[in-house]
């Protein structure tokens, strides 16, 4: 029988939010890059040597805030693909658009900054490992365009995509971008690769 796991000193998850928002605000004013561990505490009003009882590097603070939001969101895409059909598309396209938007300091953090563009990938890789399942399919199509391509390809559109609502504003609002994702990226991509099924490789 498992451990209950341990509790955290409320003091300790106290220090340690106020360093996290700190640094993610600073992220949307400069580039990561020139960001320093002394700035980060003195936003949070912490002594500068308590950020080194909390993390050994502020790449290990960032890659915190960036996998605990993200693994929010992959367990919501997931989530979404189970119980979505294809007549409810519009649905799961709206209900991803309203958590990006509750989250959109995160999101704009993984696009800002060039410095954590291996994260990105990261993210690329795993959404994409969630959309192989609703890909297979395709696979009867006897199609050369692989689970493993069209997967990859509405990945990389959606995350697009959500850069560039980010970068407009949140605008439209998420129920017309669940429309947008549903017609641009699902659609035309299945209709794409319906449209291959014939060609020869």
């Amino acid at each position: 029988m498992k451990s209950p796991p341990a509790k955290v000193d409320p003091r300790v998850r106290r220090t340690r939010r106020a360093l996290r928002d700190a640094l993610v605000s600073l992220i949307l004013e400069k580039d990561y890059a020139s960001i320093t561990i002394k700035e980060i505490t003195e936003r949070a009003e912490t002594a500068y040597i308590t950020f080194y009882r909390h993390y050994e590097t502020l790449d290990q603070l960032l890659m915190e805030i960036l996998d605990e939001g993200l693994a929010e969101l992959l367990t919501r895409i997931e989530t979404l693909a189970k119980q979505s059909d294809a007549s409810d598309l519009e649905t799961e396209g709206r209900l991803i658009f309203e958590y990006i938007g509750q989250k959109a300091d995160l999101f704009r953090i993984l696009f800002k900054s060039q410095s954590v563009a291996r994260v990105r990938k990261k993210v690329v890789r795993d959404v994409a490992m969630i959309f192989q399942r609703a890909c297979t399919p395709l696979a009867r199509l006897d199609n050369p365009v692989t689970i493993n391509v069209t997967s990859n390809h509405i990945s990389t559109s959606l995350l697009s995509l959500i850069e560039w609502w980010l970068d407009n504003d949140m605008n439209p609002p998420p129920v017309k971008m669940g429309k947008v994702y549903k017609s641009l990226i699902i659609d035309s991509t299945v209709g794409a690769v319906s449209s291959l099924s014939t060609m020869s490789v």
